[in-house]
């Protein structure tokens, strides 16, 4: 039995938690927040007891799935293996009904996550559940983290590609008219960074994953070549090629050619995960975007934030929805400002909260957006030292990973293959000072 779970990010945050003892509060989890802070060599074991409490997590999607397990309960006895897989087993099944989990995701979907939990940990009692199990017992809706921007046909692989910044579960699903002949495959990365005022990428995190969906009768095997191997062994000689420090297929995946090329055998309507990924640390990351800022003063009351940011994702790239969240100076009264580059770009002001939002829509790859705001009765010297940038790319993925080709056996005639490309943000962290 357990007696707490909870959802915790990388930095330590509790994203959703539900307590099942009755005595308990969220401060049971602060022990394994803090073991998670102050751990030498990176994550704790998956299973510990600190202060008293029994901790088992698992870490999925950059995510920590976190039970705090009772003493002398039967799972307790049994060891950390079935809570494990139960964990383990309920991060599948909220992955299958709200599809790609981030930081945005989970907040947005409490209520739904809430609802799978309940009949997952029934009372704290672990219960192996299936999506398709649970589906009939759910009401809520899935919520979107991010607004997605239309479908955008361009010269690409096949002919006219079809493009759609969403993943195969949140965008397929909506899209997608079950009577036509279709198949999607989708690359889809998340970003986690910390970069630097002169721009360098301090520390980052790159994870992705390939996931396919086929609408067709039977079950034809798919076959995918890439452009670089899905390998965490060393390549001889010079490369240019995609380093990986962790590499996951999928169930039924058939891996050759040094992991360049990849099948499986579809299963009509259902998203199917071909391989999940985590770019290593020493790979050079480049990232999406790159901001810059300053503050200088107008007034002995007033100062002013210029911002840049610029697109590295090159031409033929767009990204739907690009946002800046900053932290004014405490006395700020109120914004002016002005910008120059995409037609689209709002800069909002929160007097309660003191918060600056600069949003960009339909930015185009290649290009660079500026910002100019005054900031009314901060002080002259006022400064601001540092900001979360959100951002969505489509057709466009940080480690390179395209897909070369894509086969059916047997061929199937008026097939629209469509192939997709989306980098979100986890968490990118900039500093302005």
């Amino acid at each position: 039995m357990l007696k707490a779970f909870c959802i915790a990010s990388k930095r330590g945050e509790i994203l959703f938690s539900t307590i099942f003892a009755p005595t308990l509060t969220k401060a049971v989890f602060h022990p394994f927040l803090s073991e998670l802070s102050s751990s030498p060599h990176g994550d704790p074991p998956p299973a510990f007891t600190k202060e008293g409490q029994d901790y088992v997590y698992v870490f999925r999607d950059d995510l920590y799935w976190v039970g705090v397990v009772s003493s002398g309960s039967l799972t307790h006895q049994c060891g950390q293996l079935l809570i494990t897989e139960s964990l383990g087993q309920l991060h599948r099944v909220c992955s299958g009904l709200c599809g790609i989990l981030t930081q945005h995701s989970i907040t947005a979907n409490a209520t739904l996550i809430g609802e799978i939990v309940q009949e997952s940990m029934n009372g704290g009692f672990l219960q192996l559940q299936t999506p398709d199990k649970l589906q009939s017992h759910i009401y809520s809706r899935v919520v979107a983290a991010k607004e997605s921007s239309a479908v955008i046909s361009t010269p690409g692989l096949f002919g006219l590609e079809k493009s759609a910044p969403g993943t195969a579960a949140q965008q397929s699903s909506l899209i997608v008219d079950t009577g036509k002949r279709e198949l999607y495959v989708d690359v889809v990365e998340k970003v986690w960074a910390s970069v630097s005022a002169e721009g360098t990428v301090i520390r980052a995190e790159v994870t992705g994953s390939i996931q396919v969906r086929c609408f067709l009768p039977g079950n034809p095997t798919l076959a995918l070549s890439l452009n670089t191997s899905l390998s965490t062994l060393p390549q001889e000689g010079f490369s240019t090629g995609t380093r990986m420090s962790e590499v996951e297929f999928g169930s039924g995946v058939n891996v050759g050619d040094g992991g360049r090329k990849v099948s499986v055998m579809t299963v009509p309507g259902q998203e199917m995960t071909i391989a999940r990924y985590t770019l290593a640390p020493d790979h050079p990351h480049l990232l999406p975007f790159t901001l810059t800022g300053s503050t200088a003063a107008l007034t002995p009351s007033d100062a002013e934030l210029k911002l840049k940011l610029v697109s590295n994702t090159g031409m033929g790239t767009v990204s739907p929805h690009v946002t800046f969240h900053v932290s004014a100076p405490p006395t700020t009264a109120a914004i002016m400002s002005r910008t120059s580059g995409p037609r689209d770009q709002t800069v909002t002001f929160s007097p309660d909260n003191k918060t600056i939002t600069w949003t960009i829509s339909q930015f185009p790859g290649g290009s660079y957006a500026q910002a100019y705001i005054r900031l009314v009765d901060s002080g002259g010297n006022a400064s601001v030292e540092s900001g979360e940038l959100d951002f969505e790319v489509s057709r466009w993925v940080c480690s390179g990973v395209r897909v070369e080709n894509v086969k059916l056996s047997p061929h199937t005639e008026g097939l629209n293959k469509w192939v997709r490309y989306l980098t979100t943000s986890d968490s990118v962290s900039v500093r302005l000072t």
